[in-house]
């Protein structure tokens, strides 16, 4: 006898929380400055919240970094009486990415012909599990600040938040990456007010 039922595998993938791997920049600014009498910038310390006393490597890229791509926008770096003081901070924290996997396959219902009392209508059966999984990973913020030299306010600030590689090399490659995104903000926020 010739079987006319097919078994139908059924894959459903649910995804409940993923982490966005991708930077998330961000540009905040006063919008009444008038950015256009900037041409110096120098550093104002902020032992707190830098990498200076913990990881002086990694402050060490933050620094060159940041005065690479602020020296690429047209501005000079001074010792003293500057237009501009720049700043950076960082922090980080455990993130958890919570993750389930649905899997099943099933037999569908129907109206079934061939039985001895000449067919029924069945319902369909099948099977189904899912798995869970927790994971931690470390999420870094890296705000850059810029300071008025003369009012002491604050005029610009940009920032960037992502996973923290656990690799040097790679979390080096991201702060760059991050400090070109936050720049590139800056330099299209600049020349709209010119």
């Amino acid at each position: 006898m010739r079987q006319r039922l097919i078994p139908v595998l059924l894959l459903l993938m649910v995804v409940v929380a993923v982490p966005a791997f991708a930077q998330k920049v961000y540009v905040d600014y006063d919008k009444e400055y008038d950015s256009s009498k900037i041409k110096t910038f120098a550093w104002a310390t902020t032992p707190e919240t830098s990498l200076e006393e913990t990881n002086s490597l990694m402050h060490n890229r933050i620094v060159n970094a940041i005065e690479a791509q602020i020296a690429a926008s047209g501005f000079q770096k001074v010792e003293s009486d500057p237009d501009v003081w720049v700043t950076y901070h960082t922090s980080t924290s455990e993130e958890l990415q919570i993750s389930t996997d649905t899997w099943g396959y099933g037999y569908p219902g129907g109206w079934y012909p061939y039985s001895y009392r000449g067919g029924y209508w069945g319902s369909g059966y099948g099977y189904g599990t899912s798995t869970t999984t927790v994971s931690s990973y470390t999420e870094g913020t890296l705000v850059i600040d810029v300071w008025d030299a003369e009012s002491k306010q604050l005029v610009w600030r940009g920032g960037a938040t992502a996973v923290v590689p656990e690799k040097p090399e790679k979390a080096a490659a991201k702060i760059d990456k991050a400090i070109q995104k936050i720049v590139k903000k800056w330099e299209k926020i600049k020349a709209k007010a010119q």
